[in-house]
C-alpha cells in the first residue's frame, strides 16, 4: 500500500487542500496556479450550498470554494477520468460566485427625482454591479483535446484584433496532469507550479519525501496532510468509500469500451463475410474467434442475445 493518498481522487485532494488547518497550502497552490505576483492570503471557505445541489456522486464535482482577502473568489475542481462539456461546465459553475455577489434582499430602486420623493432621497445606494473576480481551477487528470500544455489560462478576449482582454475578472484554468512531464526543461521543478503538478500526479508513488520538497514547510504539511498513517478512523471510512466509487466508475468504463471495441470488430466481421471471405480469415483480421464469426452467420436476434451492446 502506498505511503500517501492520491491526490487526485476527490477525497485525497479535499483532505489535502480543504481542511481548514490547511488553507495556506491551498493558498500557495492557488498562487502558483494563476502565477499571481501577490500571494493569496487570507483564505475563507465558503458553504458548497451556494452552488448548485446534486446527488453524492457527481460526474464533476467543484470541491473547494473560497474567498481571500480581497474579495476574489476561488472554484477549484479535480476531475480525474474525462467527462463530457468540462469546459461548459465550468462557465455553468462560475455563474454561481457571480450571482451570489448582488446584494440580498430587497431590491433597490434609483432614488427618484427629489420633487417626486418630497426630497427624500433612498436610505440605501443602489448597486452599480461592480464585481469581485472570479477564478475557475480544473486539475484534471487527462489532456483536453488539442492542449499541447499542461497548464492553460483563458480570459474572455475580443475576437477582432489585437484580441485585447475584454473583461479581466473572470479567468477559467485546467490543469491537466497528463501532460505534465517534469523531465521536460520547460517543467523544471525549480519553478512552484511545476512543483506542485509533480505533487499531484506523483504523490501515491512516493516512499518518503522527495529532496526537492525537503524545507519547504507548506509542501512538508501537504505531504503530512496526505500521509495515511495520519489519518483517523473516519478518514479510513470515507477514503474506502470514495475508492469503492472510483472503482465502480471505473469498471463501468471498462465494460462500455470492452463492448464498443467488440462491437466495432463485428461490424468489420460482418462486412468480410458479406463480401464473401471464409470465418478464418474474418477471425485472423478482427481477433474474434472462429464461434463469433459463425453466430454472425445467425439471425439478428439471435447475435444481439448473445453479444449484448450498450445501445
Amino acid at each position: 500500500m502506498s505511503r500517501y493518498l492520491d491526490a487526485t481522487t476527490d477525497f485525497g485532494f479535499k483532505k489535502i487542500f480543504s481542511e481548514e488547518a490547511n488553507k495556506d497550502v491551498l493558498a500557495s497552490f492557488i498562487t502558483a496556479v494563476l502565477e499571481l505576483t501577490t500571494p493569496v492570503v487570507d483564505l475563507r471557505f465558503l458553504s458548497k450550498d451556494q452552488l448548485p445541489d446534486t446527488i453524492e456522486r457527481r460526474s464533476a464535482v467543484y470541491d473547494i470554494y473560497c474567498t481571500d482577502r480581497d474579495g476574489n473568489h476561488f472554484i477549484v475542481e479535480m476531475q480525474k477520468s474525462p467527462i463530457a462539456y468540462i469546459k461548459d461546465r465550468m462557465v455553468y459553475y462560475s455563474t454561481f460566485p457571480i450571482a451570489r455577489q448582488a446584494p440580498k434582499g430587497e431590491v433597490l430602486r434609483v432614488a427618484e427625482p427629489a420633487t417626486a420623493s418630497y426630497g427624500k432621497q433612498p436610505s440605501k445606494m443602489p448597486w452599480n454591479f461592480r464585481l469581485d473576480a472570479v477564478y475557475c481551477i480544473a486539475i484534471l487528470g487527462y489532456a483536453l483535446n488539442g492542449s499541447t500544455t499542461a497548464v492553460n489560462r483563458n480570459s474572455i478576449r475580443n475576437d477582432m484584433p489585437p484580441h485585447e482582454i475584454f473583461y479581466d475578472k473572470l479567468k477559467f484554468v485546467t490543469v491537466e496532469l497528463e501532460l505534465f512531464d517534469e523531465t521536460k526543461p520547460e517543467y523544471g521543478l525549480d519553478k512552484p507550479l511545476n512543483k506542485w503538478l509533480y505533487f499531484l500526479k506523483n504523490l501515491p508513488d512516493f516512499d518518503r519525501i522527495p529532496e526537492i520538497f525537503k524545507g519547504d514547510a507548506l509542501f512538508e504539511k501537504a505531504f503530512a496532510a496526505a500521509e495515511m498513517a495520519n489519518m483517523t478512523p473516519e478518514d479510513w471510512s470515507l477514503y474506502h468509500r470514495a475508492m469503492k466509487h472510483e472503482w465502480d466508475d471505473y469498471a463501468r468504463y471498462s465494460t462500455a469500451e470492452e463492448r464498443g471495441v467488440t462491437k466495432g470488430k463485428m461490424e468489420v466481421a460482418k462486412a468480410l463475410l458479406q463480401k464473401g471471405s471464409e470465418p478464418d480469415f474474418v477471425a485472423e483480421v478482427t481477433g474474434l474467434s472462429i464461434d463469433q464469426i459463425q453466430q454472425l452467420q445467425k439471425p439478428a436476434a439471435t447475435i444481439r442475445k448473445l453479444y449484448p451492446t450498450t445501445e
